[in-house]
């Protein structure tokens, strides 16, 4: 038998519980703490969106200096998409495009959803992902281009894992006279449906290991184009 003492509490005989009946309160209590300070530790999904088959944003319109392809401003295009199931499915859906009128892969600089992976063109070279997209999920997708040395390391990542990379031997072109995103330029149904989150475009690389994939992507003193997942101007 535990034995419980009467003391006094603000003026009053109270009766404290038996031992084992707090110890069972404070160890609720400490779960509870747990459960909620572990809540905390999940990301927030990412704010997007929808983008319906053929819907498309003009780069040019929100960042007319784009169309002279700054090399030292286009070290990092990153964004966040969530396909749908016809966008994974279609042979190949444009994510973004920045190229010459008439869409040569050497002239380019883009990443597109191709046999439902991840593939980033640059200049050329092409860097591949081996896993397939899932639909209906929400991905990080990002590409960093070192454009301060002649010879250009490009490297694919996809939710903070290295992916691909190359070097680019290939010159840098002069302009862009296509820069778009989510649609096909030559009509040839290659467009991106699901949704879009924020995106963002970077004067430095801003990855070189592995990381946390992000579920936003804020602006900074480094960002040279940004949108926000519920700001974006389709068309």
């Amino acid at each position: 038998m535990i034995a419980r003492f009467p003391i006094r509490y603000k003026g009053e005989t109270v009766l404290p519980r038996t031992f084992s009946e707090s110890m069972r309160r404070i160890a609720c209590a400490f779960i509870a703490v747990g459960l909620f300070c572990n809540s905390d530790t999940f990301a927030a999904e990412p704010i997007g969106t929808s983008v319906r088959p053929g819907s498309s944003i003009d780069l040019f319109k929100a960042w007319p200096a784009i169309a002279m392809a700054p090399r030292s401003e286009l070290a990092t295009l990153e964004f966040l998409i969530h396909p749908d199931s016809a966008s994974i499915n279609r042979p190949r859906s444009f994510i973004m495009t920045l190229s010459n009128t008439g869409g040569r892969d050497a002239a380019g600089l883009g990443v597109t959803i191709n046999g439902s992976s991840i593939r980033a063109n640059v200049f050329g070279t092409l860097l591949d992902s081996d896993s397939k997209l899932q639909p209906d999920q929400w991905v990080h997708v990002a590409l960093t281009v070192n454009t301060k040395t002649i010879n250009k390391q490009a490297t694919l990542w996809i939710n903070g894992k290295r992916i691909a990379g190359e070097l680019i031997l290939e010159p840098w072109p002069a302009s862009f006279e296509v820069a778009q995103m989510l649609s096909d330029k030559w009509n040839q149904g290659r467009v991106f449906s699901g949704q879009i989150g924020d995106i963002r475009i970077s004067s430095l690389v801003r990855y070189e290991k592995p990381f946390d994939a992000p579920t936003a992507l804020p602006a900074d003193q480094h960002c040279v184009l940004h949108f926000a997942g519920d700001q974006i101007p389709l068309q």
